[in-house]
């Protein structure tokens, strides 16, 4: 396995990637999160969910310098305290699965309006958007409840985004997060999948550019996903085994290709971007082909 595997250069490439994507980040998510806020006055199913995904992509935005300060200790001091290191920590984590889940939800809200209309009558409303967006925040928050609690007894405090011996150790943890990105890469794949297939069958008997424009969207998001989150999670699993069974020969590689696929899977906060342009335009061409109809 060829992989990157000297600190220095791993720590150049974190800075490559990290700081970029930190400024790109923060620009395109606020423009959305204005443009949301300030021209689309209707607050709709998806509308609720990319707010709420604009707002994970920020937060995991907000922890990425903190991080890079983190890396600049290089063994030393820790010198913004102990629970503040805690919540930046939860604050990477939770929110990126937090973008996961709202992928998820976003797909899935999709599918049903596209695949099954009558039952999105009963399914789908802004109130059951705001619920089920409600409900995920309260379980990955409540998940990171352990960050808190495991390491008051650990004699390494001084150090942030490195102590985590007792999230190997045991296992459950990574383990958990396999299961959760596994559920929702079925997902995403399976309703993208079909919602793709849906609107080729009816492409013949619509708007042919808005048909085009909705499977854009669909493909992005799901190539989005799958490009980011998946080698992130092929390498915990390849380190969480090598871990448990010690592999000592494949653990310094593992580590390395590990923190550079966490890197790339924070690239997505960038690329979504391209979800909330497509998001955007549908809406302003739908709205655009309303008003001409009402016009007509």
């Amino acid at each position: 396995m060829c992989i990157v595997n000297n600190t220095t250069d791993l720590r150049t490439f974190r800075y490559a990637v990290h700081i970029p994507t930190f400024i790109l980040g923060l620009i395109i998510n606020l423009a959305a999160l204005w443009i949301l806020c300030t021209r689309l006055k209707k607050l709709i199913e998806s509308t609720i969910y990319m707010i709420n995904l604009i707002f994970s992509d920020i937060f995991l935005l907000f922890s990425l310098p903190f991080k890079i300060h983190a890396d600049q200790m290089n063994g030393g001091e820790w010198y913004l305290g102990e629970m503040f290191c805690q919540f930046v920590e939860s604050l990477y984590f939770v929110n990126t699965y937090g973008t996961i889940l709202l992928i998820t939800l976003i797909s899935l809200d999709r599918y049903i309006a596209i695949k099954h209309p009558f039952l999105a009558q009963t399914l789908r409303s802004p109130k059951k958007a705001v619920i089920a967006c409600t409900v995920m925040w309260v379980c990955i928050w409540s998940a990171s409840i352990p960050n808190y609690t495991q390491n008051e007894n650990n004699q390494t405090m001084n150090k942030c985004f490195a102590k985590f011996d007792a999230f190997w150790e045991s296992g459950a943890i990574p383990l958990s997060m396999e299961v959760i990105f596994l559920i929702s890469a079925v997902t995403v794949s399976f309703c993208s999948i079909q919602i793709i297939r849906t609107l080729r069958r009816l492409g013949e008997d619509s708007d042919g550019m808005n048909v085009r424009l909705s499977m854009n969207i669909i493909t992005s998001n799901l190539v989005t996903f799958l490009s980011c989150f998946t080698p992130y999670h092929i390498a915990m699993l390849l380190y969480l085994l090598a871990k448990q069974y010690c592999w000592k020969e494949y653990l310094g590689h593992l580590r390395g290709f590990l923190q550079i696929t966490q890197c790339l899977a924070i690239v997505n906060c960038c690329l979504d971007g391209m979800y909330y342009y497509l998001v955007i335009k549908e809406f302003w061409k739908s709205k655009i082909t309303r008003r001409n109809n009402l016009m007509a």
